[in-house]
């Protein structure tokens, strides 16, 4: 009687914990918010950007290294699929409503949607990874599964096939350098999951992934609805997560907006988005908040948007120190009446559950008194009947549990073995793939290293060739200078003597002119007086040849 009592309290416990516990049917289907509170929730978090060709889009104060579906979250596997668990407190929003892109100025800039999803992302598999990259805005899950639809390589991130439900899968991603080649060598992953009429994304299969991770027990989230924002959280086999139904407002915008031409025409130099690579400057990313933010903003780059009695956003630039007691009052103001209501519906629900807690009860009560009395006539005949079978039976069932008690272990045993060489395996696997990397690390951190040894050396080797050349060519000219000195120094020798050659040839010239001269005198003399002597002697001649001439005949006369 006792343990009847036990079991119907059991049920009793249980039933009322069922009507309490918060239904896990989409909040789509029970209600719905304006996307309004898109533009409020996450107004603290980041800066609301108005965008020529997608409209309001919002940029995150996030991290310098911040990638959507890669940082601060994880993957876990629930009935629509793979679904991104955010541990950013306002990632309800930007993770499962709408696309994100990657602007060339603003960096990751979330355009909002109105369509709850698990993860809007496409994914890919092979070679021993998984690839997932954000949809960009316009592009349908149809299109995305296609061959025409391009995914910018910097929007790729890819993991190990092992590590694809780690709660640190961020510590397994391979390095942005990889990406690209790991990419080429997978496959599109097209499955889909199908509920309400709407088609999710759901990426790699429960199956798929338990063949993997080498692991039977990967388990299947249930996914349940909180009533207000905040961070995802993970509870036993419950993923509770606010996902309300969005609908479009027509007057809904954000309480400030950047204008994104003329901001970017102020600031040319401080982009957001860092270059070469899908990440933000965080600095810049400050100075664009700081400028929306501030007290006196510039109208020409940021309009403010005032609110009607409704809480409705309308254009204007109202006194700021006016506008935000009043945002901070009506969001106050919607919180308690969300918190009044929760509280009236939990209170209607624990009234109904115990109304209905106590007619079961007496009902039961009643049931179980006659049960009681049928029982006890049955219990009666029915134990001595039993008494002897039962005997008979724990003998049989004892030797059969010792039997399969023996099997089990045996094929524990075996289990646990094979177990033990799939994780040695994969360990074995995982260590390998480490230590290919840090090789491949290693190599290229040796390339560099190589390659800027060689660049000093090819310095060096030009800085010595130039202090060589400016050695020789000050040794050329030293070389010239003595060799121009020299010459001059020759130069004024041979002048010189040529000089005293010049001087000797004059001299001996004058000395044979003279001897000559001279000897030319002497040979002239010589010849005079030869021939004087010889006149003399012709003269001499003649006269003794003439007759001797008388003196008298002159007298006679």
């Amino acid at each position: 009687m006792k343990t009847l009592n036990k079991i119907w309290g059991i049920g009793l416990l249980i039933m009322a914990t069922v009507l309490l516990a918060p239904k896990s049917s989409m909040a789509q289907d029970e209600g719905y918010v304006t996307d309004q509170q898109f533009y409020d929730d996450l107004e603290p978090y980041g800066t609301w950007v108005s965008d020529p060709q997608y409209g309001d889009v919002w940029i995150p104060d996030a991290s310098d290294d911040f990638r959507p579906y890669a940082t601060n979250g994880h993957w876990v596997v629930t009935e629509y699929g793979n679904t991104w668990v955010s541990d950013y407190s306002w990632g309800w929003a930007p993770f499962h409503y709408g696309r994100w892109r990657y602007d060339d100025y603003y960096g990751w800039e979330w355009v909002p949607g109105h369509t709850w999803a698990p993860a809007w992302v496409t994914w890919r598999h092979g070679g021993g990874y998984y690839g997932w990259a954000p949809l960009t805005p316009g592009v349908s899950i149809s299109v995305s599964f296609g061959s025409g639809y391009n995914v910018p390589d910097n929007y790729w991130v890819c993991a190990p096939e092992a590590y694809i439900t780690s709660p640190r899968i961020y510590s397994y991603y391979a390095p942005r350098t990889r990406v690209v080649n790991i990419i080429h060598n997978t496959t599109i992953i097209n499955n889909t999951y199908v509920h309400n009429n709407v088609t999710y994304v759901s990426g790699p299969r429960v199956a798929d992934i338990r063949r993997v991770t080498h692991n039977n027990n990967v388990r299947v989230y249930n996914v349940s609805n909180t009533g207000r924002p905040g961070t995802t959280s993970v509870r036993n086999n419950t993923i509770n997560i606010y996902r309300p139904a969005i609908r479009k407002a027509p007057d809904a915008r954000p309480a400030r907006v950047v204008d994104a031409r003329a901001y970017r025409d102020q600031h040319p130099n401080e982009r957001i988005a860092a270059q070469n690579q899908a990440a933000i400057n965080r600095a810049n990313a400050a100075r664009l908040a700081a400028v929306a933010r501030s007290q006196q903003p510039d109208s020409k780059v940021v309009r403010v948007n005032t609110r009607d009695n409704h809480g409705s956003a309308k254009p204007g630039r109202p006194n700021v120190a006016e506008h935000q007691p009043q945002v901070q009052q009506q969001r106050g103001e919607r919180a308690t009446q969300q918190q009044q209501q929760r509280a009236q519906e939990n209170a209607q629900r624990q009234q109904q559950a115990q109304k209905q807690s106590a007619d079961r009860t007496a009902q039961q009560q009643q049931q179980r008194a006659q049960q009681d009395a049928q029982r006890q006539q049955q219990a009666q005949q029915q134990r001595a009947e039993r008494a002897t079978q039962q005997q008979q039976q724990r003998a049989q069932q004892n030797a059969q549990r010792e039997q399969q008690a023996q099997q089990q272990r045996t094929e524990r045993a075996a289990q646990q073995q094979q177990q033990r060489a799939q994780q040695n395996a994969q360990r074995e696997q995982q260590a390998q793939q480490q230590r290919t990397e840090r090789a491949a690390q290693q190599q290229k951190q040796r390339a560099q290293q190589n390659a800027q040894r060689e660049q000093q050396a090819q310095q060096q080797r030009t800085e010595r060739a130039a202090q060589q050349q400016q050695q020789r060519a000050q040794e050329n000219a030293q070389r010239q200078q003595q060799d121009q000195q020299q010459r001059a120094e020759r130069a004024a020798q041979q002048q010189q003597q040529r000089a005293q050659e010049n001087a000797q040839r004059q001299q001996q010239a004058q000395q044979q002119r003279a001897a000559q001269q001279q000897q030319q005198r002497a040979q002239q003399n010589a010849q005079r007086q030869q021939q004087a002597q010889q006149q003399r002697a012709e003269r001499a001649a003649q006269q003794r040849q003439q007759p001797p001439q008388h003196k008298g005949h002159g007298n006679e006369k």
